[in-house]
């Protein structure tokens, strides 16, 4: 195939090597997982698939997902190279709150996040104006807030139809 550029194998052996770096997935536990929803694989499949000499079948994704809570490990390495994110969006109202507070609780995070952006870059943090690591972890927490926020903003607004 021509326009191949990453085929789909080097891609779900990745994602299955940061399930199991972020301690998200074990083995036995996705057999386990599978079985009781009918999807019967044994262990050496799985060790296939981790090494790369077997291909993950895709409709196994979300349930990798779902397993390991961490959806984003899953699906980001397929949607950030067409600059997409995975942000998890609630059903239903989020958390029974309206509209005006969830809009009001986001403008309340993008200020956080603009203070934590100036203190990370004053001459009095730990790196002066370069964001050191951990700055940066803390900025990108406030931000998934933000993000995480004005999904639910959205998903309200999609409810109100």
């Amino acid at each position: 195939m021509a326009g191949v550029q990453k085929p789909y194998g080097p891609w779900s052996r990745q994602i299955l090597a940061d399930l199991r770096r972020a301690g998200a997935l074990k083995a036995e536990a996705l057999v386990a997982y599978l079985a009781e929803r009918g999807v019967h694989v044994d262990r050496t499949l799985v060790s296939h698939w981790q090494a790369g000499r077997a291909h993950l079948p895709a409709d196994l994704l979300p349930h990798l997902a779902e397993l390991s809570g961490r959806p984003e490990l899953v699906f980001g390495p397929l949607l950030r190279p067409v600059r997409c994110e995975v942000v998890h969006s609630p059903s239903g109202s989020p958390d029974g709150r309206e509209l005006i507070d969830l809009v009001l609780e986001a403008g309340a995070r993008v200020g956080r996040l603009q203070r934590a952006l100036l203190e990370a870059r004053a001459e009095t943090s730990p790196g002066g104006q370069t964001v050191t690591s951990e700055e940066r972890a803390a900025l990108v927490a406030e931000l998934d807030g933000l993000i995480q926020r004005l999904s639910d903003v959205r998903t309200s607004l999609r409810g109100k139809s």
